[in-house]
């Protein structure tokens, strides 16, 4: 029989892609005519593959192997050979059970890498599967009986296992460390199809494969104690996994929110050394989360999308380069072309991959409440069975068009909040970098602990920031420093990833605002504005000398004059890893940097000689900049600490009250009111952040400073978080519409921001869902507890609830 292909496809290689498609169809069978292919836009990143093609063989009249020809090619961009190609060609496996194979690889990877990071790592898991393909092929039979839908059958899928667990048990080749290293990888392979609630494994038009877990698969890994590194289960964990990335979406709570992250790795050896940590990177900022969000109705969560190095880039270059030379370009015009080519090339690269996590993502838990099933789950064999409650913030690499993007993408596929699903909006949302909002809460509690520690007094405060101009939180701290504490603020070291500067007379906050307002990093600061004994490390300018040398300028002042330098490639990263951490500053605010920055492994280049720290407070504005242990080295020494949990924590109560009113408004409404809430949501933050510092500092007087303010902050949250749970279970069963629970009512609508309260409470009413109605009395009850009666009252919630409204 024969059948026509059609198709338009944004951005594939030029490089083998077609090659790559032909021998998949010389897989199936097929016989191939009349192919006719063209490019619209060749020369830019909207480039569009057009083809059609006319296939002859036994497939096209086989509906069964039809669909999985058609999920092989689906999934056909971005491939590439891996160790399972040869058991593919052979015919051991299909496209799309490799692509499973994958996922489960990737999985594993991160599941085990708390065992042995070295030991099992994707490659040896992909190891694994080729060695013993017998196994592996068992491993896809009870894949298939628990989720393919034209079959499966959860009786055959325990025989399966059954079989399964005995061939693991038996396996001896006479190696026994390698025979242990295949059989822990199948046997956490199994344990990931156990924990599965739900995978898109068999869908059509995805743009990866995503696997829904249930977390208790955590408490299942051999020789792991889950405890002593994950101290509390999530209440869900998501998996994506793509060519060229793979993620997590980890929460706490059934009704969440937080930001999702994209991890760039810039070249195979850095794509190594971060791989591995994501899921516990993933974790630990979900469970911050889950702490920073006691001020809000919904629950702590994160995603984080790994994109791995573009490795087809060097490769399509040279293949644009020849096609602009037998244009008959310049060679000047050739080098021009391809510079703006290849800028557009690597930032459709992070959002093309970006788009595929969150459409997949998406797809694996939109809700359709008409028939109570899932919206996009004709092919998903569903055995968690009940809706979820999410939303996204945006967080690092995620731009606004992303943003913008993903709003519209939440409204096509009919997710019940529409737009609402993600925070950080141009018109419909308050945008956290336009409007400092996170910043906004860092300053409260640097004016607190100034006032505690009596530098409010002082003429001149010194300050040391990680995250430079052009960044949301540090941006913002330099622009508010300048509105509010100018004349006592002297910065003296900034950080970023384009450089670091340190100026013992304090930098221009004036020129340092104007960068932030154009976006520009500290490697862009006017080295003429250099005072004498400073110095600006401008990392991103480079001259190689010869081929195992590089160097880096470096503008110093010198007895006046400005000097320009090149300092060798490690005597570079020494300066650009201790300048923010050596430097005696009054403050430090981490506002930018990835996690484990400081850690036990550099810790001591936060003490001077006489081993005290080189800063009076640190205000942690960055998640996980410093790590727990090191945090605590650094308290015993007399360091004063606000935790990220508390002193960043303002943004998700922005983005929190953002989903509110995207819920209760259209947005044209949102957009009327949007100067309004603006005002009423930086009021509240305000207030919020000023109640947790005095609560915190209250509490540290009061036990004579004996208790780490790093552990104060987590009280706070564990307070909140446990009487809000309390109230929460008081509060399920209510109905909040009757009259006898107009007082749990009220506290909802005092809880509204006042403009909505005034103009729109009836619309809001109706159209929040009574779940999120019931999470916000919860929570702000909660805060009032623990916020008006302070830390030391710790009477239970149930027994004095109905007596303190």
């Amino acid at each position: 029989e024969s059948a026509t292909l059609y198709f338009a496809w944004r951005n594939v290689q030029k490089r083998f892609f077609l090659f790559r498609f032909a021998l998949m169809c010389a897989r199936h069978g097929l016989r191939l005519s009349g192919l006719r292919f063209a490019y619209l836009n060749p020369l830019s990143a909207r480039c569009v593959l057009l083809g059609s093609i006319v296939m002859h063989g036994v497939v096209v009249g086989d509906d069964l192997a039809y669909k999985a020809f058609v999920r092989e090619f689906e999934l056909l961009k971005g491939s590439r050979d891996d160790a399972l190609a040869p058991l593919v060609e052979a015919g051991t496996l299909n496209g799309n059970q490799a692509n499973v194979l994958r996922a489960l690889a990737s999985l594993v990877e991160q599941i085990l890498s708390d065992v042995n990071a070295a030991l099992f790592t994707e490659e040896a898991c992909l190891e694994a599967f080729c060695f013993h393909p017998d196994l592996t092929v068992k491993l896809l039979d009870l894949f298939n009986a628990k989720f393919r839908p034209e079959d499966h059958d959860l009786e055959v899928f325990g025989r399966r296992r059954a079989e399964l667990v005995e061939a693991l048990e038996e396996l001896d080749t006479g190696r026994r460390k390698h025979d242990d290293r295949r059989r822990a990888i199948f046997e956490q392979a199994l344990n990931v199809i156990d924990h599965c609630l739900r995978t898109n494994a068999f869908n059509y038009h995805k743009l990866g494969i995503g696997f829904r877990l249930d977390p208790a698969y955590m408490d299942n890994v051999k020789g792991f104690d889950r405890k002593s590194k994950y101290p509390e289960l999530p209440f869900s964990v998501f998996f994506i996994k793509g060519w060229n990335f793979f993620g997590f979406h980890i929460r706490f709570r059934d009704l969440a929110r937080g930001g999702m992250r994209t991890v760039i790795s810039r070249d195979q050896e850095h794509a190594r050394y971060e791989c591995a940590n994501m899921f516990t990177e993933n974790y630990n900022l979900a469970f911050i989360q889950q702490q920073k969000n006691k001020d809000i109705p919904e629950g702590g969560s994160k995603s984080i999308c790994f994109l791995y190095p573009n490795e087809d880039l060097a490769h399509e270059r040279e293949i644009v380069r020849k096609e602009l030379q037998d244009a008959g370009m310049t060679e000047t015009e050739v080098n021009e072309t391809l510079a703006k080519w290849s800028k557009e090339q690597s930032l459709e690269y992070l959002h093309y991959n970006q788009r595929c996590f969150l459409n997949t993502f998406l797809c694996l838990f939109i809700w359709d409440f008409e028939t109570s099933k899932l919206k996009y789950g004709k092919y998903v064999v569903d055995y968690l069975c009940k809706p979820e409650y999410l939303y996204l913030g945006p967080e690092e690499n995620m731009h606004d068009c992303q943003i913008q993007w993903l709003a519209k993408e939440a409204v096509r596929l009919g997710y019940y909040s529409g737009g609402a699903f993600i925070s950080g909006k141009e018109q419909a949302g308050i945008n956290h970098k336009k409007y400092g909002v996170t910043s906004w809460g860092v300053l409260q509690y640097v004016k607190h602990v100034m006032k505690y520690l009596g530098l409010d007094k002082k003429e001149r405060v010194t300050f040391k920031l990680t995250g430079g101009p052009d960044g949301d939180v540090a941006g913002n701290m330099i622009k508010l420093l300048g509105e509010h504490l100018k004349q006592q603020t002297q910065l003296i070291v900034i950080t970023d990833a384009s450089g670091t500067i340190y100026d013992p007379e304090g930098l221009d906050l004036d020129v340092l605002t104007q960068m932030f307002h154009k976006a520009q990093p500290i490697a862009e600061y006017p080295a003429g504005k250099l005072n004498d004994g400073s110095f600006l490390l401008c990392l991103w300018k480079k001259r190689n000398q010869g081929s195992y040398k590089t160097e880096t300028l470096m503008y110093e002042r010198r007895g006046g004059e400005l000097v320009e330098t090149w300092v060798s490639g490690n005597v570079a990263n020494q300066i650009f890893r201790t300048n923010a951490h050596e430097k005696y500053a009054d403050i430090m605010v981490p506002g930018g940097g990835r996690p484990r920055t400081l850690s036990m492994l550099n810790v001591n280049d936060f003490l001077d000689k006489e081993g005290k720290p080189t800063a009076l407070a640190m205000i942690e504005g960055a998640n996980l900049y410093i790590t727990q242990d090191a945090r605590e080295y650094l308290e015993d020494r007399g360091l004063l600490i606000i935790k990220d949990s508390s002193a960043n924590k303002c943004g998700v109560v922005s983005s929190s009250y953002e989903i509110l009113a995207g819920l209760a408004l259209t947005d044209e409404q949102f957009a009327e009111i949007k100067p309004e809430l603006v005002k009423n949501v930086l009021a509240r933050l305000e207030k919020l952040a000023n109640a947790e510092a005095a609560a915190m500092l209250d509490y540290w007087v009061k036990n004579d400073k004996k208790i780490k303010l790093s552990n104060i902050s987590e009280l706070v949250s564990q307070q909140i978080n446990r009487y809000g749970d309390d109230i929460a279970a008081f509060l399920q069963p209510l109905d909040l519409s009757k009259p006898e629970n107009e007082k749990y009512l009220n506290v909802f609508i005092n809880y509204v921001p006042e403009c909505i309260r005034k103009n729109h409470l009836e619309a809001c009413l109706r159209r929040v869902p009574d779940l999120h109605k019931k999470a916000i009395v919860s929570t702000a009850l909660a805060c009032e507890l623990v916020y008006g009666k302070g830390l030391d009252w710790k009477p239970s919630v149930a027994d004095v609830l109905p007596n303190i409204l």
